[in-house]
């Protein structure tokens, strides 16, 4: 399997835990490396100092020699520069911060006044100062010779063509120039103690980094198996979920974005279970409602058939009405299917919702006068928003026959249609019987009715209000069913006046 497919069937897990591992040994490493760099530049500034004092010592014997040998430099010549560089017990002078001065090339003191020590004189070679040496750990001295005022070599070990890094101390004396005194020292090799220091510190660190490193990935891992705990629960729900059982909730205790979505969670299985509910509501209810027609129907063609009731208009009148009866509920069936699909077709036009509200009072206005019923109007004149007529009417018509139906006789319809500076709003408010406050949000959904024998006061199915609301959605606008003031129903719409462009 190649590396990328391995990756694909990795756990979540193990990808948080090396994705912590890797950040965390990442920023180690350059700590330590940074660590590291920091300390040997420190470490060469602490040798170059040591060397800058090893020379003063040496300056200073030099030109007490050389005053004492009539301002000559033949005596050294012929002793040679070892006799005086060889360090001398308790004489190593400590350096001073100042000193502490590391030069790529070259490096020039023009130290015009040189601060003379008591002089060891001609004991500093003798049997006392080299029983002195051996108590202290030998180092091996740099490469070190000594020129003359005209830069003429004297004696040492010349470098100049072989090492880069140079130190140079002048030699004073009465405040004349007298020499140099050059070293060519190797920095990072010039003292088996500062290279043993070194390396001890070294290892210290692959040490310390292997240790926090194993730190890091312990943390790491707890990290891991912490921050997967809501992770596992969201998909033990999910799995709940795909399973069917929508009754079990996570009931998340979290207040950051993973509490967030485990609240979603919760609402989606509560949807669902929801929409199930709905569903088989909606089959059992869409199941009586084709079998009351179907069973009359059944009934009286039975009863033509065995000759009990004659074939004549009467009763072809009524298998003619429970077959429009069924009719009507399968076309209703098939609008709301649409509607809730987006398959009904809408055509928006600027016109005047004014009028087409007015006309579809006036053609029921004679048929609620009949039942005992008046319809009072505040209607707004001209008001032009963009809409489909066709379907306006439709919502229109479908509001007015249900409050028609189900307002008691002698009862009041008031029909009100009025406009802010954004949106138009229309009520619809009918007198007696009402229906409970918790129940009229429950008159939009589709066959849902008050009263569980399903009764009815004439045709009709229970479709007309959810096809009403997809009409209003479609418009982009909002239904909403609540208690009247005249003691019934009052649906009440709101429809922007223009159009967002989706």
């Amino acid at each position: 399997m190649n590396r990328t497919g391995y990756t694909g069937f990795m756990k979540l897990s193990t990808k948080l835990f090396l994705i912590l591992l890797g950040v965390t040994a990442t920023m180690l490493i350059l700590a330590m490396g940074l660590a590291r760099y920091s300390f040997q530049q420190g470490f060469l500034e602490f040798v170059s100092g040591m060397e800058k004092a090893r020379l003063q010592r040496i300056a200073q014997e030099l030109v007490l020699e050389y005053e004492s040998n009539n301002n000559k430099w033949q005596w050294l010549s012929q002793q040679g520069l070892d006799s005086i560089i060889q360090p001398r017990a308790n004489s190593f002078p400590p350096p001073r911060r100042q000193d502490f001065a590391r030069h790529p090339r070259h490096v020039n003191e023009n130290e015009r006044e040189v601060h003379r020590p008591p002089p060891p004189r001609r004991g500093l070679r003798g049997a006392g100062a080299d029983a002195g040496r051996n108590e202290v750990p030998q180092s091996k001295n740099p490469a070190t010779a000594v020129f003359d005022q005209a830069g003429t070599f004297v004696s040492g070990n010349d470098m100049s063509n072989q090492n880069e890094t140079m130190f140079m101390l002048e030699l004073i004396s009465n405040q004349q120039k007298i020499g140099e005194l050059r070293s060519w020292p190797n920095v990072e090799g010039s003292s088996e103690l500062n290279n043993l220091f070194a390396r001890q510190q070294f290892w210290s660190s692959i040490t310390i980094s292997i240790f926090c490193l194993l730190l890091a990935g312990w943390v790491s891992w707890l990290l891991a198996r912490k921050l997967l705990v809501p992770i596992h629960q969201l998909r033990q729900s999910i799995s709940v979920l795909n399973a069917g059982k929508y009754g079990d909730k996570i009931n998340p205790t979290r207040n950051d974005e993973l509490g967030e979505l485990m609240t979603n969670v919760d609402h989606l299985s509560q949807t669902l279970e929801k929409n199930r509910s709905a569903k088989n509501r909606m089959f059992a209810d869409i199941s009586h409602e084709l079998r009351t027609p179907l069973t009359v129907l059944a009934g009286e063609i039975d009863l033509l058939k065995a000759g009990i009731r004659p074939f004549d208009q009467q009763n072809l009148l009524s298998l003619e009405q429970e077959s429009n009866r069924l009719r009507h509920l399968v076309d209703d069936l098939y609008q709301l299917s649409l509607s809730d699909l987006g398959g009904l077709k809408y055509t928006f036009t600027h016109s005047d919702i004014s009028s087409c509200l007015l006309k579809n009072v006036n053609s029921i206005k004679q048929k609620a006068l009949d039942q005992g019923i008046q319809i009072s109007t505040d209607i707004a004149a001209e008001i032009f928003i963009p809409i489909d007529e066709k379907r306006i009417e439709q919502l229109f018509s479908n509001l007015l026959m249900n409050a028609v139906s189900y307002t008691d006789s002698p009862g009041e319809i008031q029909v009100k249609l009025w406009s802010d500076d954004n949106e138009i709003h229309i009520s619809f408010s009918d007198s007696a019987p009402s229906v409970n406050k918790d129940e009229c949000e429950r008159l939009f959904d589709p066959l849902y009715r008050v009263d569980t024998s399903r009764t009815r006061r004439e045709s009709g199915a229970g479709l007309g209000l959810a096809i009403c609301k997809n009409i209003v959605e479609a418009h982009q606008g909002k239904i909403s069913a609540s208690p009247s003031s005249l003691g019934g129903i009052s649906m009440y719409i709101t429809l922007p006046k223009a159009r967002a462009v989706s």
